[in-house]
Protein backbone atom coordinates (compact mmCIF):
# COMPACT_ATOMS: atom_id res chain seq x y z
CA UNK A 1 0.00 0.00 0.00
CA UNK A 2 2.98 2.43 0.98
CA UNK A 3 4.25 1.75 -2.63
CA UNK A 4 1.49 2.39 -4.53
CA UNK A 5 0.87 5.64 -2.63
CA UNK A 6 4.39 6.59 -3.26
CA UNK A 7 3.91 6.17 -7.21
CA UNK A 8 0.92 7.60 -6.92
CA UNK A 9 2.78 10.54 -5.78
CA UNK A 10 5.43 10.59 -7.85
CA UNK A 11 2.77 10.28 -10.87
CA UNK A 12 0.90 13.82 -9.78
CA UNK A 13 4.16 15.29 -8.92
CA UNK A 14 5.43 14.75 -13.16
CA UNK A 15 1.76 15.74 -14.26
CA UNK A 16 2.14 18.98 -12.44
CA UNK A 17 5.21 19.95 -13.88
CA UNK A 18 4.02 18.80 -17.04
CA UNK A 19 1.27 20.78 -16.79
CA UNK A 20 3.29 24.27 -16.31
CA UNK A 21 4.22 24.23 -19.40
CA UNK A 22 0.64 25.10 -20.84
CA UNK A 23 0.06 27.83 -18.26
CA UNK A 24 0.77 31.19 -18.87
CA UNK A 25 4.29 32.73 -16.87
CA UNK A 26 3.18 35.41 -14.41
CA UNK A 27 -0.15 34.07 -14.19
CA UNK A 28 -2.36 33.79 -10.88
CA UNK A 29 -2.72 30.03 -12.42
CA UNK A 30 0.75 29.44 -12.63
CA UNK A 31 1.64 30.34 -9.14
CA UNK A 32 -1.13 28.38 -7.84
CA UNK A 33 0.14 24.97 -9.67
CA UNK A 34 3.39 26.22 -8.70
CA UNK A 35 2.73 26.07 -4.97
CA UNK A 36 0.82 23.20 -5.46
CA UNK A 37 3.85 21.48 -7.30
CA UNK A 38 5.85 22.99 -4.06
CA UNK A 39 3.56 20.81 -1.70
CA UNK A 40 3.42 17.88 -3.54
CA UNK A 41 7.47 17.88 -3.86
CA UNK A 42 7.59 18.46 0.55
CA UNK A 43 5.28 15.67 0.66
CA UNK A 44 7.58 13.48 -1.33
CA UNK A 45 10.56 14.59 0.48
CA UNK A 46 8.77 13.60 4.15
CA UNK A 47 7.38 10.22 2.22
CA UNK A 48 11.12 9.17 1.70
CA UNK A 49 12.46 10.67 5.35
CA UNK A 50 9.80 8.43 6.73
CA UNK A 51 10.70 5.43 4.61
CA UNK A 52 14.42 5.86 5.87
CA UNK A 53 13.92 6.51 9.69
CA UNK A 54 11.74 3.36 9.65
CA UNK A 55 14.63 1.35 7.69
CA UNK A 56 17.24 2.84 10.22
CA UNK A 57 15.05 2.13 13.18
CA UNK A 58 14.44 -1.45 12.08
CA UNK A 59 18.36 -1.85 11.45
CA UNK A 60 19.23 -0.27 14.94
CA UNK A 61 16.34 -2.72 16.26
CA UNK A 62 17.80 -5.68 14.47
CA UNK A 63 21.36 -4.78 15.47
CA UNK A 64 20.26 -4.53 19.37
CA UNK A 65 18.40 -7.73 19.12
CA UNK A 66 21.84 -9.59 17.89
CA UNK A 67 23.75 -8.15 20.45
CA UNK A 68 21.28 -9.61 23.41
CA UNK A 69 21.34 -12.44 21.57
CA UNK A 70 25.53 -12.49 21.44
CA UNK A 71 25.77 -11.27 25.04
CA UNK A 72 23.13 -14.20 26.36
CA UNK A 73 25.00 -16.87 24.68
CA UNK A 74 28.54 -15.56 26.10
CA UNK A 75 26.12 -15.35 29.59
CA UNK A 76 25.46 -19.26 28.85
CA UNK A 77 29.09 -20.01 28.07
CA UNK A 78 30.21 -18.27 31.40
CA UNK A 79 27.66 -19.54 33.66
CA UNK A 80 28.93 -23.42 32.24
CA UNK A 81 32.40 -22.64 32.73
CA UNK A 82 32.28 -21.13 35.80
CA UNK A 83 30.30 -24.65 37.36
CA UNK A 84 32.90 -26.93 35.58
CA UNK A 85 35.65 -24.94 37.36
CA UNK A 86 33.26 -25.05 40.56
CA UNK A 87 32.91 -28.64 40.66
CA UNK A 88 36.81 -29.44 39.42
CA UNK A 89 37.31 -27.69 42.49
CA UNK A 90 35.23 -29.81 44.76
CA UNK A 91 36.05 -33.34 42.85
CA UNK A 92 39.72 -33.05 41.96
CA UNK A 93 40.64 -32.26 45.78
CA UNK A 94 38.64 -35.45 46.45
CA UNK A 95 40.32 -37.55 44.10
CA UNK A 96 43.67 -36.67 45.58
CA UNK A 97 42.50 -36.68 48.68
CA UNK A 98 41.09 -40.71 48.02
CA UNK A 99 44.32 -41.78 46.85
CA UNK A 100 46.17 -40.40 49.23
CA UNK A 101 43.86 -41.51 52.42
CA UNK A 102 44.20 -45.45 50.10
CA UNK A 103 48.05 -44.99 50.34
CA UNK A 104 48.62 -44.32 53.89
CA UNK A 105 46.04 -46.71 55.08
CA UNK A 106 48.35 -49.51 52.90
CA UNK A 107 51.01 -48.09 54.43
CA UNK A 108 49.07 -48.16 58.04
CA UNK A 109 48.16 -51.70 57.96
CA UNK A 110 49.26 -51.89 61.74
CA UNK A 111 45.84 -50.07 62.95
CA UNK A 112 48.11 -46.84 64.06
CA UNK A 113 48.80 -43.78 62.74
CA UNK A 114 52.96 -43.71 63.13
CA UNK A 115 54.48 -42.53 60.26
CA UNK A 116 54.28 -38.40 60.58
CA UNK A 117 53.51 -37.65 56.91
CA UNK A 118 50.04 -38.95 57.00
CA UNK A 119 49.57 -37.53 60.31
CA UNK A 120 49.90 -34.33 58.88
CA UNK A 121 48.04 -34.81 55.39
CA UNK A 122 44.91 -36.80 57.70
CA UNK A 123 44.31 -33.98 59.50
CA UNK A 124 44.51 -32.06 55.65
CA UNK A 125 41.72 -34.00 54.34
CA UNK A 126 38.83 -32.25 54.84
CA UNK A 127 37.30 -31.78 50.61
CA UNK A 128 35.54 -28.25 51.76
CA UNK A 129 36.85 -24.59 50.51
CA UNK A 130 39.69 -22.69 52.14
Amino acid sequence: MNEEIRDLLGEEIKEEIQNLSTLEPGSKEKSTAIEDLAKLYRLRIEELKNDGDLSEKYYSRECEEQLKKDQLDEQIKDRYFRLGLEAAGIILPMIFYAAWMKRGFRFEETGTYTSTTFRGLFNRFKPTKK
